[in-house]
């Protein structure tokens, strides 16, 4: 049974990636995952219940992926950043621009609204900007980074990603992640 849990968050994943998730009907991810819509209010309250814990994953899982960077001690602290931000490349925008982080698809569409999914969507971003700040100020200390605030350094970072990936997105163009790069190591050298 778990496993069909799963297999919708997975379907929702997907089909949120490609059409967002106002416009993407219920009955769409259930089909799609071969599901029951008895099965589907098994695990999920409603639709933006499913939202909010598919956010809630996808910052569990981020999070991990940030700590492997950020952790791999292999590596200089500039090495780490920059690792992880090629992966980001990578992993959050496809060769054909669709959008694979959750953050950037379902902002516009969530921002400014009271329900759980824009809470999930704020303290996953401000658990990521705690912890890459927190990275950024032991970097600090140890004379790695010359930064003044770690967490400003990092909101500014998080903030100058998201909104390179969207436009990168809207204008199929690589070279805005490209320039992120060199804004990213620029700030933290």
């Amino acid at each position: 049974m778990k496993d069909l849990k799963q297999k919708l968050l997975n379907v929702g994943f997907d089909l949120i990636s490609e059409q967002g998730f106002a416009g993407l009907g219920l009955m769409k991810i259930i089909n799609t995952a071969e599901a029951t819509k008895g099965s589907f209010y098994h695990y999920f309250k409603s639709k933006e219940d499913f939202g909010t814990t598919l956010l809630t994953n996808y910052f569990e899982e981020h999070l991990e992926t940030l700590d492997q960077y950020l952790m791999d001690t292999s590596l200089s602290y500039q090495d780490r950043v920059n690792a992880y931000f090629e992966h980001w490349c990578s992993e959050k925008l496809t060769a054909n621009f669709q959008i694979k982080c959750l953050v950037v698809k379902l902002s516009g569409e969530v921002s400014g609204t009271s329900n759980q999914m824009q809470q999930v969507l704020n303290e996953g971003a401000e658990t990521v900007i705690a912890r890459m700040g927190h990275f950024f100020n032991e970097g600090v200390e140890n004379k790695s980074f010359h930064m003044q605030d770690g967490y400003e350094a990092a909101r500014t970072l998080y903030s100058l990603w998201l909104g390179s990936t969207l436009l990168a997105a809207i204008q199929k163009d690589r070279t805005l992640l490209d320039n992120a790069m060199k804004e990213t190591i620029k700030l933290t050298k």
